[in-house]
């Protein structure tokens, strides 16, 4: 049953539309599948070290004021590196196998790092966290509900990759480079938007 009500909470956090979201969905689109799997991939390990600071007793380090300060103003510069790059990047679309394993990490450390940096990823986290515990009494439950999260957050991330390509048929190098003033711009607002909420 905690596997079932996790898995549940994971896949109903797509509705959660942030900037990793607008990343995976570009990568996806001009570099192709691989690059939209490093990305989600990037995702779900930062995931799952904020449940491993929750599950350590970590969680109140990462909400202290002058912490959560300091990670949301690096976010924040990630952030605005990022939709500064978008803003000014060149649309090619770029077939899956040119991407090389060098690649591949850095399109990782992206997803990594704009989830990990973001505080607001480490309420959530905790939120869900104390859920688990409050809901199931036992450790194996518990522990099976934030694997079912974690399971449910991966799947999600996967189908917006596999659909992203499905879709890619319909991208011109003309809507693309668009689409990256639209995430450039995006990426932005969340950068700014961060950096007000820290400061």
């Amino acid at each position: 049953m905690s596997f079932i009500e996790g898995f549940g909470i994971g896949v109903a956090m797509i509705i959660f539309v942030g900037p990793v979201f607008f990343l995976l969905l570009n990568s996806s689109f001009q570099y192709g599948i691989k690059a939209g799997i490093s990305v989600a991939i990037g995702i779900i390990v930062s995931d799952v070290i904020c449940v491993a600071l929750c599950y350590y007793g970590l969680s109140s380090f990462m909400t202290a004021t002058q912490n959560q300060f300091w990670i949301g103003i690096i976010g924040s510069c990630i952030l605005f590196v990022l939709g500064i790059n978008y803003l000014f990047k060149k649309a090619i679309l770029t077939k899956d196998l040119s991407v090389v394993s060098k690649k591949w990490s850095t399109f990782f450390i992206k997803g990594f790092s704009v989830n990990f940096f973001n505080p607001f990823v480490f309420v959530v986290w905790i939120g869900v966290f104390k859920y688990g515990q409050q809901k199931y009494e036992d450790t194996t439950s518990v522990s099976m509900f934030l694997i079912a999260v974690l399971a449910g957050i991966l799947t999600t991330d996967l189908l917006k990759v596999f659909l992203s390509e499905k879709l890619k048929k319909f991208i011109s190098e003309y809507r693309l480079s668009i689409f990256f003033k639209v995430t450039g711009v995006v990426l932005l607002i969340f950068s700014f938007r961060l950096a007000y909420l820290v400061w």
